[in-house]
């Protein structure tokens, strides 16, 4: 009998093949590596010791870019941690909750935009990080109290990804000389398809995809649709939608009803009115004689989308003319070589 309170507890714990302490289980870097980091008045920089000119300059690219957005913002001065991993080909950085960090894989991408990668990052991932303090106030302040951070997590679990992500790419294309929002790459999907189409998608098929046809991501969809509104309204309208959705989390649509509160149009009339005007500056975009046609090399019986993201010609078809003048450039000087050997 004195035994029994053991054994239920062995039974217990053998019932669970892991325990993880955290909800993220991120990065790939060597258990040897040598961590070291930097403070500021606004952050924690950690970062591994090879990488030590690297994390100034990005410590320094955090304060100036959190100075461009605080314009938009009105967050109290505190010192948020970032961790740097430059130990991977990786290209991409996130914020997180509980705990909260900001997680960056430095790695430029290969086909990126003309603007310094540092400075894209730190603009994109330090608009999540404001957006995700917007919303420490109200219930959700009132709930972190039993919850911790995962009150702020769960709040902005009902804000539409179009907008989290839509925000920061406005907020990388208006405050610096590029950015996403202005490349005709990542706009060139939703322009195909508000143009080509006679009737656009309905909002629910946009957000929630499609297995039969192509919809653009929510950083396509959202960017058009933040834009859009912050031009008519100024950026302090999605400024009350956060504190909306702080303040009262348990309704189902935050961030819609504000909207409706104060602009009268709901997320789906948002996305209707958006893509109603920029199919008109679009088509007025479009030549005289219209898009360019091509054969269709490979007609699929099946009726779902296919992508193709590079073109495909048959064998027969001449080069083109940027090929063509390579090829004659390196035949010129491969003559001139031969020459000056003679």
């Amino acid at each position: 009998m004195r035994f029994r309170p053991f054994v239920i507890i062995l039974l217990t714990f053998s019932c669970f093949t892991a325990i993880y302490p955290q909800y993220y289980d991120t990065g790939e870097d060597p258990a040897s590596l040598k961590w070291q980091q930097i403070k500021t008045g606004r952050f924690k920089i950690i970062y591994p010791e090879n990488y030590g000119k690297e994390a100034l300059n990005f410590a320094a690219s955090l304060d100036k870019s959190f100075t461009k957005l605080s314009s938009f913002y009105s967050i109290k001065k505190t010192r948020f941690p970032v961790v740097i991993h430059n130990y991977t080909v990786n290209s991409n950085g996130y914020v997180a909750w509980a705990p909260k960090r900001m997680e960056i894989y430095p790695t430029p991408e290969q086909s990126s935009i003309p603007l310094d990668p540092v400075e894209q990052l730190t603009l994109h991932e330090l608009t999540h990080v404001m957006q995700m303090y917007s919303l420490k106030k109200g219930f959700s302040r009132f709930l972190s109290l039993l919850a911790g951070e995962q009150a702020y997590g769960l709040a902005s679990g009902l804000i539409p990804m179009w907008f989290m992500e839509g925000d920061a790419v406005l907020s990388e294309s208006a405050l610096s000389p590029s950015g996403r929002g202005r490349t005709p790459y990542f706009q060139k999907q939703m322009k195909a398809l508000v143009t080509e189409k006679d009737k656009l998608f309905s909002y629910d098929k946009m957000l929630l995809d499609s297995y039969k046809n192509y919809i653009p991501d929510h950083y396509q969809l959202g960017y058009q649709m933040v834009s859009w509104l912050q031009s008519k309204y100024g950026h302090s309208v999605w400024n009350k939608a956060l504190d909306y959705t702080a303040r009262f989390p348990f309704l189902i649509y935050p961030v819609s009803l504000s909207n409706i509160k104060n602009t009268g149009l709901s997320n789906s009339r948002l996305y209707s009115q958006t893509y109603d005007t920029l199919k008109n500056i679009w088509n007025r975009e479009m030549p005289a004689s219209g898009p360019g046609t091509g054969e269709i090399i490979n007609r699929s019986k099946r009726k779902d989308y296919i992508n193709y993201p590079f073109l495909t010609v048959h064998d027969s078809t001449p080069p083109s003319s940027l090929f063509l003048y390579l090829s004659r450039f390196h035949h010129l000087q491969s003559r001139r070589r031969r020459c000056s050997r003679g």
